[in-house]
């Protein structure tokens, strides 16, 4: 560790060219009263997002270190981030932020090293973002909460969270987090065998303290666009969306044994959410009639809940009805 250096920012990225320029003038914007360093690794991109790495580096050498490929090594199986960039960070902190999202607050990082330092129980510090479409370009929503099963446990105000409540919370935006770099110094296997990156650093970072959300809307989160993992998953075929919810089932399962079950309750119900997407892409609606599925629909409110029991009861009408919908809105 470095101890001029307070926080590391891991960036990764790949044929980010159209988006890396404003995720770098997101961060070196920041006004600190710390020095940071940008960790930057780039996976053999075919555009011209190294090119502009460069420039940076070059204008920001103190700042910008920049880890090029030439043959991209997600395709070999490495963990990116951990292999390349957490292992080299010389911050007290790791900060998040991917080539195709953005900081929009220049104080940022100053209001979250601020918190940490005066709470080191805390290990896990995050905020809001702005969903922005990379096809639309359009600015839609908050991406907290995602879903309609995360609502509950969002309180638009900054609040604790330990990890079993922060997962039911659902996808928060990994350009959010900081943690301290030491929750990562031995990740468990899992950490590794999972098909999610931000899903286990932010269970093991709770686990280790507490989250806290500060209510503030400080990124941004590009969806839709190209390589992105969302949209992968759109292309990928039926059984490997089955073998990616197993998997995080059983990364679940994992971390319920590292954090010795004190967060089991709620690990439990988080799983539902993964058994369900599982079972609505292998149509086995029968499944989802035990009563253990009741917690599931419980987090659901209004329509919402009334589809899903109309899927598992009415699986046949319930496509047909969506189908009509889906046609009618083509002439409306």
């Amino acid at each position: 560790m470095d101890s001029k250096i307070m926080v590391s920012i891991d960036c990764i990225t790949y044929n980010h060219e159209e988006y890396i320029r404003e995720t770098f003038d997101g961060i070196i914007m920041q006004k600190t009263n710390f020095e940071f360093e940008i960790l930057v690794h780039d996976d053999a991109s075919t555009d011209k997002t190294a090119e502009i790495i460069r420039e940076y580096q070059q204008k920001y050498p103190n700042i910008v270190k920049p880890i090029l490929q030439t043959e991209n090594q997600l395709s070999k199986g490495s963990d990116i981030n951990y292999e390349f960039n957490i292992s080299r960070a010389k911050g007290k902190y790791i900060a998040f932020c991917e080539g195709d999202d953005y900081w929009t607050d220049e104080n940022k990082l100053q209001k979250q090293v601020d918190y940490m330092e005066a709470n080191p129980e805390c290990t896990l510090c995050f905020h809001n973002a702005r969903v922005i479409d990379g096809t639309t370009k359009n600015q839609s929503k908050l991406l907290i909460p995602w879903d309609e099963e995360n609502k509950g446990f969002f309180y638009s105000e900054n609040t604790k969270y330990e990890s079993g409540e922060l997962q039911l919370l659902g996808f928060v935006p990994t350009a959010s987090f900081l943690i301290p770099k030491y929750v990562l110094d031995n990740p468990p296997q899992w950490y590794f065998d999972c098909p999610v990156g931000d899903t286990p650093i932010k269970l093991i970072a709770a686990s280790h303290g507490y989250a806290y959300y500060m209510n503030e809307t400080m990124s941004i989160y590009r969806y839709n666009i190209p390589n992105s993992c969302t949209t992968n998953w759109r292309k990928e075929s039926k059984d490997k969306t089955v073998k990616r919810y197993d998997q995080l089932i059983e990364m679940l399962d994992s971390f319920n044994e590292y954090s010795n079950y004190r967060y089991e309750k709620d690990i439990e119900i988080s799983k539902l959410t993964w058994q369900v997407q599982k079972n609505i892409v292998t149509e086995n609606y029968d499944d989802m009639k035990d009563k253990k599925f009741k917690q599931y629909a419980d987090l659901l409110s209004g329509v919402y809940k009334i589809k899903i029991y109309l899927l598992i009861y009415f699986p046949l009408g319930f496509k047909t009805a969506k189908k009509a919908n889906n046609i009618l809105r083509k002439f409306t």
